[in-house]
């Protein structure tokens, strides 16, 4: 995984970001996105950060 992916174009959200906001406590989507402000603007990016936060949160 390259943690300097860009998932969120509009609040520039990487996938790393999504993988601290886990290690920090996150353990749903809600808490993430709250936490990062991931799928807040255009929603574009919201399937897949749901899916990278499901995939990250199994493990």
């Amino acid at each position: 995984m390259n943690p300097d992916k860009i998932i969120c174009p509009c609040h520039k959200v990487t996938k790393g970001d999504i993988a601290r906001a886990i290690d920090q406590g996150a353990s749903s989507f809600k808490e993430v996105k709250k936490a990062t402000k991931v799928s807040k603007s255009c929603g574009k990016c919201k399937k897949k950060a749901k899916k990278l936060t499901k995939k990250l949160l199994e493990k």
